[in-house]
């Protein structure tokens, strides 16, 4: 038979792992044992020392036991090939296809706006008529 032994928990801890160890130890919550150690500080005060002296005593609990704690869930996961790259690599070719019909327009753009210039205005705010020379 294995015997029982008082530790300070790893996991289960909020100030310093004695509830949680006294909670394993007992197998009860650990908020009940946090409960009775908040009941006695009020009381007068014993569950400050008790918990002080339960720290300072009381071994922290060895880490062959947390890894027992510790599961590890594998499973298999199944690739599911995307059809996400396919999708992009033809909406970039179906746009770099069109892209000669862009630069063409915007020639033709920057053209119109360098021909159509905007009449100059004298001095009353009329246009001045233009001259050829």
């Amino acid at each position: 038979m294995k015997s029982k032994r008082l530790f300070r928990s790893r996991t289960d801890v909020m100030l310093g792992g004695v509830c949680g160890g006294l909670a394993k130890y007992l197998n009860v919550d650990p908020t009940v044992i946090r409960l009775v150690f908040v009941l006695l500080l009020f009381i007068g005060g014993g569950g400050f020392w008790i918990y002080l002296v339960l720290w300072f005593i009381t071994p922290v609990e060895p880490s062959s036991s947390l890894a027992a704690v510790v599961e590890v869930k594998t499973e298999e996961v199944e690739v599911v090939p995307s059809t996400a790259k396919t999708e992009y690599e033809a909406h970039v070719q179906d746009s770099t296809s069109k892209l000669p019909e862009v630069e063409k327009a915007k020639t033709r753009v920057t053209k119109n706006s360098t021909t159509s210039a905007k009449p100059k205005l004298g001095t009353a705010g009329t246009p001045t008529p233009k001259t050829d020379r």
